[in-house]
């Protein structure tokens, strides 16, 4: 009996000790689901949170930049439109009028002039256009480029005898019609064609501008015509004067700008 007894208080005192530690374990949070669990997400949310606002407000702040961009070249190719669309209307503005005109693109070495036009006018006579810059400085310092103008109006015998026939032209518009012509030869022309019959020699204002920058000099007659001078003038880096320019002539002066 006391063998069976000490074997069943063993036995006891066993389940009792298994019986506290289990109770005791059961109640206790386990270390690793409290730290990983309650404490680690509630962290990382708001950060999460906050790269993700982050991230957001980046991508509109570039979508608007995107969108700013995309809405200016728009509005650029709109402005080239309207330039291209001025400019071809310009050139063809004289199939449906009664204008004589010469468009040139040319680039002339200091000293030289640039002659243009040779359309025939109403009075049988040819005209050309003498375009002479010449670089000046302004009084603030500035670089600027002074055009001298003169219009020459010549019959055909003139033409023939002074050698202008490769100027000379029976179109009444024109497309990159011009010549340079040194300065002696400007001066043995225009000594001519003062002491002819039936020759016209006209100098207009000298115009004063700055480079690249577009000008327009127009000047009335007696008789209604008009003659209208645009263009610009720019230098190249080796000196050279890079000239744009567009003479018109109209009959009557209140034709220019019909539509």
């Amino acid at each position: 009996m006391k063998k069976y007894s000490l074997v069943f208080g063993i036995a006891l005192v066993a389940l009792i000790a298994i019986f506290v530690y289990r109770h005791s374990h059961k109640n206790t949070p386990s270390p690793r689901k409290y730290s990983g669990a309650e404490h680690a997400t509630p962290r990382g949310r708001p950060e999460s949170n906050a790269a993700r606002s982050h991230k957001l407000r980046s991508a509109l702040a570039s979508g608007t930049t995107d969108s700013e961009r995309d809405k200016e070249d728009i509005r650029k190719l709109r402005r080239d439109l309207e330039t291209a669309r001025a400019k071809l209307e310009k050139i063809t503005r004289p199939l449906g009028k009664d204008i004589l005109s010469s468009t040139v693109n040319a680039e002339i070495k200091p000293g030289e002039t640039l002659v243009t036009g040779g359309y025939m006018t109403a009075d049988g006579n040819y005209e050309l256009t003498l375009i002479t810059p010449r670089g000046i400085t302004l009084e603030d310092g500035r670089e600027a480029i002074e055009v001298n103008n003169k219009i020459l109006s010549v019959g055909s015998e003139f033409v023939e005898a002074h050698g202008l026939e490769t100027l000379a032209t029976n179109a009444r518009n024109t497309l990159q019609h011009a010549e340079a012509w040194m300065q002696d030869d400007v001066a043995r022309t225009l000594a001519a064609a003062s002491d002819a019959e039936g020759v016209g020699i006209l100098s207009s204002p000298k115009v004063i501008t700055l480079p690249s920058t577009s000008f327009t000099l127009s000047m009335g007659e007696k008789d209604g015509a008009q003659f209208s001078f645009e263009g610009t003038v720019a230098r190249s880096p080796s000196g050279s004067f890079a000239i744009q320019a567009r003479v018109e002539r109209t009959p009557k002066a209140e034709q220019i700008g019909d539509g």
